[in-house]
Order: structure tokens, then sequence, then C-alpha cells
């Protein structure tokens, strides 16, 4: 499904040049559930920020489904990150002040889709994320574990083909924090969804089938869990 080859990464900061990501390969499979772990600033964000099509400017190769996307311009990287991609972050990001519905249909809307259809799926990922009811709940009026749920609905609501969770659990305790990860792993093993999740805690990583180690921009180790 995805596959970089000798991927670099530099960014320019003045007269310095500075190489952030150094000859990474790396291939993920569809329906696998991937950690990428490294401690602040190894490079993993610059890394999922590739893999995602959110930048475009680097050096290398990148496969996704067997097509050559490398030499991809802005735009092209903006609709496949758009019918492909969906994001779970570490802050949740969402409208505070408007309903958990509001929030889950806003990519749909992007997609275009109509009234009813969203107002169907809308129900139907809440439903599946376990909070089934709450259309109508303010996001600022829940715990930080609800607002994750509504993060993943929001994320899973145009059936992406992959998911990037990114430390989706750093703000959270570790009791929601597990039930969080229970979540990711219930979706990749019920709907079979891709999930590339990046995190610095060992203990949500071994939680996943394959871990991918970051270290000062080189990946220094893959390795498979036994689950």
């Amino acid at each position: 499904m995805i596959r970089l080859e000798n991927i670099n990464k530099y960014y320019q900061q003045g007269d310095s040049q500075f190489h952030v990501l150094h000859d990474i390969n790396l291939n993920i499979d569809a329906g696998e559930l991937v950690a990428i772990i490294g401690e602040s600033g190894s490079g993993k964000s610059t890394l999922i920020n590739i893999i995602g099509f959110l930048d475009d400017k680097f050096e290398g190769t990148y496969y996704y489904n067997d097509e050559p996307i490398h030499d991809y311009n802005r735009k092209d990287f903006s609709k496949l990150r758009n019918e492909n991609v969906g994001f779970v972050f570490q802050n949740f990001k969402l409208l505070r002040d408007v309903s958990v519905a509001e929030n889950v249909a806003l990519p749909l809307l992007y997609a275009g889709k109509k009234r009813a259809e969203i107002k169907e799926r809308v129900s139907e990922v809440l439903s599946k994320v376990g909070l089934a009811g709450y259309e109508n709940k303010l996001p600022k009026n829940m715990s930080g574990g609800q607002q994750q749920r509504v993060s993943i609905a929001r994320a899973i609501a145009t059936n992406p083909k992959f998911l990037i969770a990114d430390e989706p659990t750093g703000a959270l305790d570790t009791q929601t924090s597990q039930e969080i990860m229970n979540l990711f792993k219930e979706l990749n093993r019920e709907s079979h969804t891709t999930i590339i999740l990046v995190t610095h805690d060992p203990h949500v990583a071994e939680q996943c089938e394959r871990v991918v180690t970051i270290l000062d921009g080189h990946m220094i180790k893959d390795e498979r869990n036994e689950i």
C-alpha cells in the first residue's frame, strides 16, 4: 500500500541546512496496525507528514498502491490526502462550541455528501466508537477520552484508506489511553482499517503488530510484536 524508498528530508533555516530524515525505507501493507516510535525531535512527525501527503518537499521515491507519487505537485497531494487519509491528533482539534454531529460531519460536507447520507453516516461512526446518542453534545462538555473518540469518528467518517494517529493517547490518563488503544485495535481487527500510530510510549507501541523505531532521523528498527 505504502512504499518509501530512500526518503531524505532537509529543512533550511537561514544559511543552515538540517538533514532531518536519512534514507528511510519503509513498506506498510493494507490492514496493518503499525507504531512509529521515537523521542521528541527524532523525525517521526516529519515522516508521517510525508506518509500522509502533507509534505511534498522530500527526496526519494514514494509509491502509493504501486503508483509513483513522489513527483506529484501540491494540488495532487491535497487530492490524495482528502480521498485517502484520516487524521487523529493528540489535542483532538475539534470545534469545541459546535455539536459532536457537526464536527464529525465536516469531512463529509467537504466531500459533497447529501444531508441525509451525512446524518446516517454520522450516527453510524459514532456508534462504532461507542458514542451513540451523543450527536447533540458539545465537545467542551466532554471528557478527554470522549473527545478523542469524536475525533476518531470524524477521521473514519469518509472511509479513508488509512488512518494516521499522531500521539493519540498523549493527553490522556492511563485508563483512558488504554480504552482508546482498544478502540484502534478493534477498528483494525473488525474493519481492517490500516492504522499508522505515532507515539513515544512503549506501552502503546507494544500493542501494535509492528513497531518502527526512529532515532535522529534514522530508521533503526522494524520489528513485529507477538500479540
